[in-house]
């Protein structure tokens, strides 16, 4: 083989693996769509892809069919962002089913692989959003029309079949197996479809708004899930409904969608108004939100699309659940940015009152005598906090990433916020002080010292302590200086006083205790010390007391203390008894 076709066949590989790349399909193995898709096949299927990417692909079961089917739905993506995407409300119209769970497949494979689709950058797609899909609201339906009676009681066969006609044939079977239409369910227009008056197998759409447990199921999920976006997926016309009394820019916005998905699918737009009572109808009409029906194969009467549509079907809705998850992103990013912009602008807006809070804290304070918390100031700092509550709720609503500039905002509120109660909670803490302080001092000035007087000694002295460490928190220095003056000085210098009072007033207790214990030589060394010991006297009260107490102690100790006896002189035994010479 000659260097220009080995060239030429590296060429031709390269392109192949490119247009691969760009391709409708992604590696997978797992849904056959090419097949009749049944219920059991949908389990098994949601199963396997649920194990084959964990934490991409979540099933849920979200409501029962009324003969008591799963309804599941699956969730498709990382983002906070979501869209909803559902199939088969009609029977035979499963055909929905193969294209959504083909869906899911093809699309969970190139995120994996990191594998674009049409264009569409997967990853960054189901990292931004994520799309959830129901891929068989009609379970019930579609059973029956695939596989007849044989799945539902004996019980039920008669009714089942007096409403289709008579006949055991249901391959044009459209309700759910009660004979319901679930597209004919939703509130709008409801009164006005028209259409039978009991169960049957099509257009008959129930005895009251969302009397289906189906619908209710698709109801509650919506409402919980909040999509920005949605396509109901239907199987007769290759046309699309959109037009759901929108006006103004809503219409506007809904028709560029509309658009760009004919564009995509090659469908034609549906110029008359919807009829109502549709799934879009409600979404677009009560949500308020775009929603579209797609219809994806030509008419074929009363029964299911014929599984060699299939293939033209997937070529022409491959990317339409990317093509929504990035305009429901978009829908999402614009809604969440003006919800923060507008949060943000409330807390600058506020930020203008709370600043008045300085003034109470710090601008005002000239001297000792403003060092207080006056009715205005505990005011609006209820009123400052009550705010911050308030728009941490809004902002606790915002995605994560719309947080940044609403927190930001709120950082200045809550500065205002904290540092008034940093002040408020010093200045209390020294008010509290300061009448610990006074009474000590009328204590001692009364020249009362007992148990009582120590226990508020000591409670002065805890006070400081914690008084000093919230002084230190307020605002600034100078504010912090004042404090100090007020409230840390005048306590530590009556500390220091009284710290020489209680030395005092200990030892004299130890000498009484001492005394009735009879260790004498111990009373003498601590009146020693005692004298020693420097007086403030300040406390003229109690400076007596002090004396009287000493004197007292003295008096007791030479009264209890024995005295010791002279020694006797021993008799000298040169001299007689009588005086006389020996």
């Amino acid at each position: 083989m000659s260097k220009s076709h080995i060239f030429l066949l590296s060429f031709l590989f390269l392109i192949g693996t490119f247009l691969f790349s760009e391709s409708t399909y992604a590696q997978s193995s797992i849904v056959n769509p090419n097949q009749t898709y049944s219920y059991a096949n949908m389990q098994k299927d949601i199963n396997k892809i649920e194990k084959a990417y964990p934490g991409l692909v979540k099933k849920e079961v979200i409501g029962k069919s009324e003969y008591g089917r799963n309804i599941y739905a699956l969730s498709l993506g990382k983002g906070e962002s979501t869209v909803f995407i559902n199939g088969s409300h009609h029977a035979r119209e499963w055909i929905t089913t193969n294209l959504t769970m083909n869906m899911i497949d093809q699309y969970a494979a190139a995120y994996k692989s990191s594998t674009n689709i049409n264009g569409y950058n997967v990853k960054k797609l189901l990292n931004n959003t994520t799309i959830w899909f129901v891929p068989m609201v009609n379970p019930d339906g579609v059973t029956l029309q695939q596989s007849g009676l044989k799945n539902f009681p004996a019980m039920d066969h008669a009714k089942i079949i007096k409403m289709n006609g008579g006949s055991k044939n249901f391959k044009r079977w459209k309700a759910n197996a009660k004979g319901v239409d679930l597209n004919r369910q939703y509130s709008p227009n409801w009164n006005s479809l028209g259409g039978p008056k009991s169960p049957y197998y099509k257009n008959y759409n129930g005895p009251k708004v969302a009397s289906s447990s189906e619908t209710k199921t698709v109801l509650s999920f919506v409402d919980k899930i909040d999509p920005e976006m949605a396509i109901s997926y239907h199987s007769s016309g290759q046309i699309i409904f959109w037009k759901y009394q929108q006006t103004g820019s809503r219409y506007t916005q809904d028709a560029k969608y509309a658009g760009k998905l004919s564009t995509i699918t090659g469908y034609s737009l549906v110029k008359s108004k919807s009829f109502g009572g549709g799934f879009s109808d409600w979404f677009s009409n009560v949500e308020k939100k775009p929603a579209f029906t797609i219809e994806v194969s030509p008419a074929v009467g009363e029964t299911h699309v014929p599984l060699r549509n299939y293939a033209k079907i997937w070529s022409q809705n491959a990317s339409i659940g990317l093509y929504t998850a990035q305009e429901g992103y978009k829908l999402f990013d614009t809604r969440n940015s003006a919800a923060g912009d507008k949060v943000t602008k409330q807390i600058k807006t506020y930020n203008k009152t709370a600043a008045k809070l300085k003034n109470y804290y710090s601008t005002d304070i000239k001297n000792e005598s403003k060092l207080k918390v006056t009715s205005a100031h505990k005011s609006l700092y209820d009123k400052t906090s009550k705010e911050i509550k308030k728009q941490e709720k809004a902002i606790a609503k915002l995605p994560a990433k719309y947080r940044t500039k609403p927190n930001a905002a709120l950082k200045r509120t809550k500065t205002y916020r904290d540092n008034s109660i940093a002040y408020m909670i010093a200045t209390q803490a020294g008010d509290d002080l300061i009448k610990t302080n006074k009474k000590l001092t009328e204590y001692l000035t009364a020249g009362k010292i007992n148990n009582t007087t120590l226990t508020t000694y000591e409670k002065m002295v805890k006070q400081t302590t914690t008084t000093e460490s919230k002084v230190k928190k307020m605002y600034s220095k100078n504010i912090q200086k004042l404090a100090t003056a007020k409230y840390i000085i005048p306590a530590k210098t009556n500390k220091k006083n009284t710290d020489y009072d209680i030395a005092r007033y200990e030892l004299l207790l130890d000498m009484e205790e001492q005394l009735d214990h009879e260790q004498y030589d111990k009373v003498k060394k601590n009146i020693t010390k005692y004298k020693k010991l420097k007086s403030t006297n300040i406390h003229t009260k109690l400076e007596i007391k002090f004396k009287n107490m000493l004197k007292a102690i003295e008096d007791e100790l030479l009264l209890l203390e024995p005295e010791v006896p002279e020694p006797t002189p021993e008799p000298n035994p040169e001299v007689p008894e009588d005086g006389t010479a020996a």
